[in-house]
């Protein structure tokens, strides 16, 4: 990522942050390719379907989320207080611990498989 010399350190806070979540979005949207292509057979057989179903609905879920967010976050928001940067750190942090925790579950369940 390039810094421009005259952004504040808010703008570039806020730039690494939505690449952070773009990143996270390319992530889940590989995550609903892969179970895409899955065969549902197999997973039957081996008594998965039920977690990747869970799986493919929360990736859903948490993209939406993560989009809302970075629309958000496509405003330009100059904070000119603490509260007003605790609450975009404590809403960043939030959503990479749910990116986080999805990937986890879903590396696990995939884990599972072999």
């Amino acid at each position: 990522m390039q810094v421009n010399n005259e952004q504040s350190e808010s703008q570039i806070i806020q730039n690494r942050s939505i690449n952070e979540v773009k990143r996270w979005m390319l992530d889940l949207s590989e995550i609903s390719s892969e179970c895409n292509d899955l065969e549902l057979e197999r997973l039957k057989e081996m008594n998965l379907r039920n977690e990747f179903s869970t799986i493919i609905e929360n990736n859903k879920m948490i993209r939406n989320t993560l989009l809302e967010y970075k629309n958000v976050l496509n405003k330009p928001t100059e904070c000119i207080d603490l509260e007003c940067d605790l609450f975009f750190y404590n809403e960043h942090k939030k959503n990479r611990n749910l990116y986080i925790e999805h990937l986890n579950n879903y590396k696990s369940l995939k884990n599972n498989m072999v």
